[in-house]
């Protein structure tokens, strides 16, 4: 879902939602990005686990839409050294190719298009969620034309599976629907509602502290909580802190081998 970054794009009286969404997610982040990110996992009692990963991202290609990152776990030490590589690749119809190396099994897993939709490490977060968010699956709609989300007007966009392709969208993201708050002045994703099959719980996404670093504008804080029933189950939140954009990352970064060797700072 392209939580963690964005740049204002353009300014629109009247666009489609389809519109709307290509142009949150076609806006500039950046060539590279540095950040660490502190997660916090929070159960039904208020009980926190907390986790640390630092993660690198480069874009490629043609008008550099392809992506490539990669994540390490730093603590605690029961995940240090866990870390998940991912290549998001703009052209249609084309798989995105992920791997989660597990330093227990010394082992490199590759993982299938149907593995997107679990939690990405135990969290509220799939695989999904954490990379950018492609217009691939859904198609939208306008449902309000205007929302104030902490003080920004927002669009409220309603996503359908794409071609009727329910299974494809199912299996590959967790979800039949959802609902996207997206503001007008720059065009940031800062709430959405996903309806999960499996469970037939709802997740609820927020964007806080949102600002522009390197003039690229940025969500510091990332929320989602499960319900079912009308009730909280667990939440997740990630705090993304030492962003830096535009410093050189070497390409050898971005590989299989390299998930058990660490970032090169």
């Amino acid at each position: 879902m392209c939580f963690m970054t964005g740049q204002h794009v353009a300014h629109a009286e009247q666009m489609s939602g389809n519109e709307i969404v290509a142009t949150s997610e076609d806006r500039y982040i950046g060539k590279t990005q540095r950040s660490d990110s502190t997660m916090i996992m929070i159960n039904s009692d208020g009980k926190e686990r907390v986790r640390r990963m630092s993660m690198i991202r480069k874009n490629f290609g043609e008008n550099l839409k392809d992506q490539k990152a990669i994540y390490f776990f730093n603590y605690p030490e029961d995940i240090k050294d866990t870390s998940y590589l991912s290549f998001d690749w703009i052209e249609e119809g084309k798989d995105d190719d992920s791997w989660l190396y597990l330093p227990a099994l010394k082992k490199v897993k590759r993982l299938a298009a149907a593995d997107q939709s679990d939690p990405f490490l135990g969290s509220d977060f799939t695989y999904a969620d954490i990379k950018t968010s492609r217009n691939n699956y859904w198609d939208y709609s306008i449902i309000k034309d205007s929302e104030m989300v902490d003080g920004h007007d927002c669009w409220v966009l309603e996503g359908l599976p794409k071609n009727g392709n329910d299974d494809k969208v199912i299996k590959e993201t967790g979800y039949n629907k959802i609902h996207l708050w997206v503001r007008k002045d720059n065009f940031i994703k800062v709430k959405g509602t996903f309806w999960v099959v499996k469970g037939k719980r709802i997740k609820y996404f927020e964007a806080k502290e949102v600002e522009k670093i390197n003039d690229i504008w940025t969500a510091k804080v990332n929320k989602i909580t499960t319900t079912k029933g009308g009730a909280t189950e667990h939440s997740t939140v990630i705090k993304i802190e030492n962003v830096r954009y535009e410093e050189d990352i070497d390409d050898a970064n971005f590989t299989p081998l390299k998930m058990s060797r660490g970032i090169a700072r």
